[in-house]
């Protein structure tokens, strides 16, 4: 209803008042004339509130008439407002509208908080009792890992004002147990749950540089994944810290941490293997450094990684080492070069080169998993004496056809006088993990295809050669949103994954029954948002 409308009603009201007043004074006492115009009054402004209500109604109509309006293929017009008319142009009339999805985003950036998560968890047999894993880090985890994780991270900002922000971080990880119904974390079987990340992180505080992040608390630096072998080729320490991200240096980013991470010093049996019942608690610290997205020619980026661990000894952790009670707590060094090509559709090809020595080189050579851990879990093992060890790294994924799209990982390491569980110090190694999975994209939600895995590992000690080897092939059909095989969730797989151990001299493994080989089948889910 338009405002001039409302306005002609109220006058025409007064002016109706007024007429009877005038035509009715001569015969009216002065009281009677007060009480007819208090009745006009009356009702006018009854009237008055039911125009004023047509009007809302009106508004109301506008509005929802706005919000059926179409922006784009998935949006919906959620507010749609009309602004003054300018001063240069009183003719000309600003419309603004806000979708669903930027409405979302602005309530979020409004309120400070943010909720992701990741996890897996499926249902998987085999003929002969619950399946088993093996060497996942080395064959692979499709069809290979039984186990349900979870990483749920809650995000506060508490602060935000000229340009500073404060944000507030907590990371809950888990590992929930598929084999028993209604586990509970403290009954001593697969469930697990720790904090990997509780800290403080600010943005605009350090001066001259206002888009640098520096944090404090228990924190690590991103990680370097392989996600077919599910172990970090790259690890920082996630400890007690403090750490600057995002810092310009020349034409890239450059993130710096100090880490603090106590270990249990195991001790020392006199054939050099490890007697962990008895520990020794030695504090070290780690400066681990990140400096990225380095452009290079088209597409193109270079990445350096590294990190140094040093331990800080007592005089009684020296004194224990000396007498030969407790192994010896040695420094270790990673360093990484990681250069990152991308593709069209999403396709990309990562190639890296890393160096390691003493325990870090030492995790080169795990076969479940080989993350360059200064320690193992929470504790220290091993005679190192300065051994060192490299490896060369390729993972990525490409689409061979417009509908067939292949992941693969490629890991070739190899290293020289270091500590083994199993064969001991002065072990010298080489090993072999390659992973591919070709795709057949049925549509953008369905995909068929297959995995197949093989690894090779020798570890060479006191003049004795000890070979592991195996393969693992894999049957898969997805329902999934995105045709990635690596960087689209979230996915259901129904898959059949046969394992073979060709050789296990090392970890001497062995399925159900004592056999050589499992076959199993299947069902997982996957989701990270």
């Amino acid at each position: 209803m338009p405002c001039y409308y409302l306005k002609t009603r109220i006058a025409l009201g007064v002016l109706s008042a007024c007429i009877s007043y005038s035509t009715m004074a001569a015969p009216l006492s002065v009281e009677q004339r007060l009480a007819l115009l208090e009745k006009k009054l009356i009702e006018n402004e009854k009237e008055l509130q039911v125009t004023r209500s047509e009007l809302q109604q009106y508004k109301l109509n506008s509005a929802a008439e706005a919000v059926k309006t179409p922006v784009s293929k998935n949006d919906y017009v959620l507010v749609q407002q009309q602004a003054s008319p300018t001063v240069g142009n009183p003719s000309e009339v600003k419309n603004s509208a806000m979708t669903l999805d930027e409405l979302g985003k602005y309530i979020k950036d409004d309120i400070g908080f943010n909720y992701s998560g990741y996890f897996r968890s499926g249902w998987a047999t085999t003929p002969r009792g619950g399946p088993k894993s093996w060497a996942i880090g080395s064959l692979g985890r499709l069809g290979n890992e039984h186990s349900g994780w979870f990483d749920l991270t809650l995000s506060q900002r508490v602060y935000n004002n000229n340009g500073k922000t404060a944000k507030a971080v907590v990371t809950l990880d888990g590992n929930v147990g598929q084999r028993n119904n209604d586990g509970w974390f403290n009954d001593g079987g697969d469930d697990l749950l720790k904090f990997s990340d509780m800290y403080l992180t600010t943005t605009g505080f350090i001066p001259n540089l206002p888009d640098t992040n520096l944090w404090v608390g228990r924190h690590a630096l991103q990680q370097y994944e392989l996600q077919m072998l599910d172990w970090k080729a790259h690890k920082e320490n996630s400890a007690s810290g403090v750490g600057v991200e995002n810092l310009p240096v020349g034409s890239g980013k450059l993130d710096v941490a100090l880490n603090r991470q106590d270990l249990e010093n195991c001790a020392r049996n006199a054939n050099g293997s490890a007697n962990c019942s008895q520990t020794d608690d030695v504090n070290t610290n780690s400066i681990d450094f990140n400096y990225h997205d380095i452009p290079l020619w088209d597409n193109a980026s270079l990445t350096f990684r590294g990190r140094y661990n040093q331990a800080n000894k007592t005089n009684d952790n020296k004194r224990n080492e000396r007498d030969n009670d407790f192994f010896d707590v040695k420094d270790a060094w990673l360093a990484t070069t990681i250069l990152r090509q991308n593709f069209e559709r999403g396709a990309f090809n990562e190639f890296a080169v890393q160096v390691a020595n003493n325990s870090i080189a030492a995790g080169f050579m795990n076969i479940s998993d080989a993350n360059p851990d200064f320690g193992r879990g929470k504790r220290y093992y091993g005679d190192q004496d300065g051994g060192t060890a490299f490896r060369l790294i390729s993972q990525g994924e490409a689409y061979l056809l417009p509908n067939v799209i292949m992941a693969n990982t490629l890991v070739y390491s190899q290293g020289n006088n270091l500590y083994d569980y199993n064969t001991l110090a002065g072990t010298d190694f080489h090993s072999i993990r390659a992973v591919v999975r070709p795709s057949y994209i049925w549509s953008e939600y369905n995909q068929t295809g297959i995995e197949l895995a093989y690894f090779e590992q020798v570890n060479k000690a006191d003049n004795n050669s000890y070979h592991e080897s195996g393969y693992k092939t894999t049957l898969f059909h997805t329902f999934k949103v995105g045709t990635s095989l690596l960087n689209s969730r979230p996915e259901i797989r129904f898959y059949s994954t046969y394992l073979k151990v060709l050789d296990s001299e090392i970890d001497h493994w062995t399925f159900n029954d004592g056999k050589k080989d499992q076959l199993s089948f299947g069902v997982q889910a996957e989701v990270w948002w």
